[in-house]
């Protein structure tokens, strides 16, 4: 196979998406330079954006498909095929979990403010729901046709998954350092499972729980705003995390509170709060399942893995329930048990003058 072929493919992917194919912002940009767009502008802009971006999309699985007929390479070496697709689907899952949280922790980091600029912050959901699933076939298929080209060039496996990574990792270089070492990371994972299951369909769930886990993480964060603080006459950025009390409405944010274990003390009335957990039994059970099917189905039977099972249960519970932590809100509730005593302080555990008085009597 001619290397013409390897190199139009990587090279495809970065020209394509650097072309500054946003006739609006571009325009403005020539005409006005760095000046802020005026809100009905802006508008027109992010919307011809999603344009652009689902145009891009179809013209890299276009050209890829041609390329692909060109050569070769057939569907099956691209990893279009239902072979051993359940250990592919569980690899992609399983892998996905690591950008996910990391993702989250990033997120909650960046201001509301910046959050907001992000492109997927407008819009129609439906509409990103159908870009993220078309942008992520098109980008693993894409992958697994630079990765198999490069392959019979002769490269070793390894050697063609870092290379493509690197290729997919310096589009975001222009944003950041640390965006284009992530991107990179994601790339070569997306690689990595690509070659080591020989299936498209573990990179592509991998891409699409990702995109659709950053989609929700993106418009959560966005939605945040401003409410005025109960107390003081100021206002207070509100996210997600932020809560109410139960007794007396007041917000509740989790940098400005004392917490011991898992109680913390509302800033405004003193109520000694908890964090419901009842979603903690439905992540234990889909644990349990979850190990039983691996250890019974991908890994071996045997009774011996019993404690194999009970092992991988208890990893995947914990795995769930700092994820579940990320990405469901906490919800607060008092504390069980009879009511506590307001005079005491809830961590100092300190008496009152009464409560002194009654002690020495």
């Amino acid at each position: 196979m001619s290397f013409i072929i390897p190199i139009s493919a990587l090279l495809l992917y970065p020209f394509l998406y650097l072309l500054p194919l946003n006739l609006v912002r571009f325009r403005w940009g020539f005409e006005e330079g760095l000046a802020p767009m005026p809100p009905e502008v802006q508008e027109k802009a992010e919307a011809a954006d999603r344009v652009v971006l689902f145009v891009t999309h179809v013209i890299l699985l276009g050209i890829v498909v041609l390329l692909m007929h060109s050569s070769p390479i057939s569907a099956y070496e691209i990893g279009l095929t239902a072979d051993n697709w359940k250990s592919a689907l569980g690899m992609g899952v399983l892998l996905s979990l690591f950008p996910v949280g990391l993702s989250e922790l990033l997120l909650r980091n960046r201001p509301a403010e910046e959050v907001r600029k992000e492109l997927k912050s407008h819009g129609s959901v439906a509409n990103w729901c159908g870009l993220s699933t078309l942008g992520s076939f098109s980008h693993e298929f894409w992958r697994a046709f630079c990765i198999v080209s490069l392959i019979r060039l002769g490269l070793s496996a390894w050697v063609a998954v870092l290379f493509v990574a690197i290729v997919y990792g310096t589009l975001h270089i222009q944003t950041s350092v640390a965006r284009a070492l992530g991107s990179a990371a994601f790339g070569g994972a997306a690689g990595f499972l690509f070659v080591n299951t020989a299936s498209l369909l573990s990179p592509l769930a991998m891409g699409l729980i990702v995109a659709g886990a950053n989609l929700y993480q993106v418009r959560q964060a966005s939605s945040s705003f401003e409410r005025i603080g109960t107390n003081q006459g100021i206002h207070h950025p509100e996210s997600r995390y932020s809560r109410p009390c139960p007794a007396c409405g007041a917000i509740i944010r989790l940098s400005e509170v004392h917490r011991a274990v898992d109680i913390l003390a509302c800033p405004n009335c003193g109520e000694s709060l908890t964090t419901e957990k009842k979603y903690l039994w439905v992540v234990a059970a889909l644990s349990v399942v979850a190990a039983i099917y691996a250890t019974g189905h991908l890994i071996y039977r045997d009774l011996l893995y019993a404690f194999v099972t009970e092992g991988l249960a208890l990893v995947l519970f914990f795995l769930g329930a700092f994820l579940l932590g990320l990405l469901v809100p906490p919800k607060y509730k008092p504390v069980g048990g009879k009511t506590f005593d307001k005079a005491l302080s809830l961590f100092g555990m300190d008496k009152s003058d009464t409560d002194k008085k009654s002690a020495r009597k």
